[in-house]
């Protein structure tokens, strides 16, 4: 149902129809509206920043990580737009959801940051913890032009460049390479129009 309509447009009563439920069971497991939204969000958030058990392999390639992990995100958010749309207007809307979704963010970062401090022998974390805000900035604002509120000049820049969600997810990865990773060279397997991206990112 949130998938479908959003959360503003969704009422209880239409979660209720949509479970097989009466309206009156629907407030014996939450108090309203916000509540069973803020629960299924959660969920969602807390599936994608599950964190890796095990220390981060230094012996594969930072890009092939990076790229996982963006198209992974690319991923979600293709498979649930109206969920993703949900957590923008649920964020604006209740001051405890946005820091929900504030401490998930932290979390991620926090992991990343420490994760190429440790790669890189940095000992003060917050100028790498900065540039990965600044990163996953880059990423939140790009998928609201991809997929949540989708672009219509964006979308048709990426049509002429043949760009699809795995282009997008890889040229995204190159930024976050340069930026986290400055010494590391690019992949070769790259596709024509990411390897264009890179050659005008990276000259020569």
């Amino acid at each position: 149902m949130l998938e479908e309509k959003g959360y503003l447009a969704t009422k209880a009563g239409d979660i209720a129809a949509r479970a097989g439920v009466a309206e009156g069971s629907f407030y014996i497991y939450f108090k309203d509206k916000t509540d069973s939204t803020i629960n299924v969000l959660t969920t969602l958030l807390d599936e994608f920043v599950l964190l890796p058990s095990q220390s981060p392999d230094t012996a594969e390639h930072p890009f092939k990580a990076i790229r996982r992990a963006n198209r992974r995100w690319i991923s979600v958010a293709r498979a649930n737009p109206g969920l993703m749309r949900c957590v923008l207007q649920l964020g604006d809307e209740n001051p405890d959801f946005a820091a929900v979704v504030q401490r998930a963010n932290r979390t991620w970062f926090g992991h990343v940051a420490r994760s190429v401090a440790q790669r890189r022998g940095i000992i003060d974390q917050a100028p790498m913890l900065f540039a990965v805000y600044l990163l996953g900035a880059m990423m939140d604002e790009l998928l609201r032009k991809l997929i949540i509120y989708p672009d219509r000049d964006f979308l048709a820049l990426l049509q002429t460049l043949h760009g699809d969600d795995e282009m997008v997810a890889d040229a995204t990865s190159i930024v976050w390479l340069r930026v986290l990773h400055p010494g590391e060279s690019l992949p070769r397997n790259l596709s024509r129009a990411v390897k264009a991206f890179a050659n005008v990112l990276l000259p020569g």
